[in-house]
């Protein structure tokens, strides 16, 4: 008989795990999708781990990264706080090929903020247009941030919109003020 070691079959999830081939603990999750599932005050060494690939990445190898990114916020267990961290990579590293989907988180409540904040930092006429139509799915607090995000992004496509919203006697001072000071910003630009 041979003392050899026999190797362990591979668990049903091996599609989803990668070997480590370091250490003899077997599988680990693949990093993407565990960043999707993060929660806020626990492990984030697989977040690390993604950032630093975003970061690093080359220009070639960025639509690749941005396809993974957007691939693990589709993920049915994407939690708020994967979801925060997820945008917050697309902002470093996103192009058109994600502004539909920041721009469908628009309409949730818990996620507009951090798809604002990844819009605006998305090169293009895209996420400019997305922002925009976002204007009319948000309210209060969410509408004055999605319209800093306009100005910041000096989109001239906007001016008419926020005219409106800047005279719109039915509007919360809060946004009104917001739309005010866009069009300064905007205007002093031209």
């Amino acid at each position: 008989m041979s003392n050899a070691p026999k190797s362990a079959p591979a668990p049903a999830s091996a599609g989803r795990n990668n070997p480590d081939r370091y250490s003899n603990a077997g599988t680990t999750p693949d990093p993407w999708e565990a960043c999707a599932a993060l929660e806020y005050g626990a492990d984030r060494s697989f977040a690390w781990s993604v950032r630093e690939q975003v970061i690093n990445s080359t220009a070639e190898g960025r639509g690749r990264v941005e396809e993974r990114l957007i691939k693990a916020l589709r993920l049915p267990n994407c939690s708020p706080a994967g979801r925060a961290f997820l945008c917050q990579m697309l902002a470093l590293a996103g192009s058109a090929a994600c502004v539909p989907d920041l721009a469908a988180l628009l309409k949730q409540p818990e996620a507009v903020e951090f798809a604002r904040y990844a819009l605006e930092a998305i090169p293009g006429p895209e996420a400019s247009a997305a922002l925009r139509t976002g204007l009319t799915d948000v309210s209060g607090p969410a509408r004055a941030g999605l319209i800093g995000s306009i100005a910041m992004r000096r989109d001239r496509d906007a001016i008419p919109t926020l005219s409106a919203i800047r005279d719109q006697a039915g509007e919360s001072a809060l946004v009104r003020e917001a739309a005010r000071r866009a069009l300064e910003l905007i205007n002093a630009q031209a």
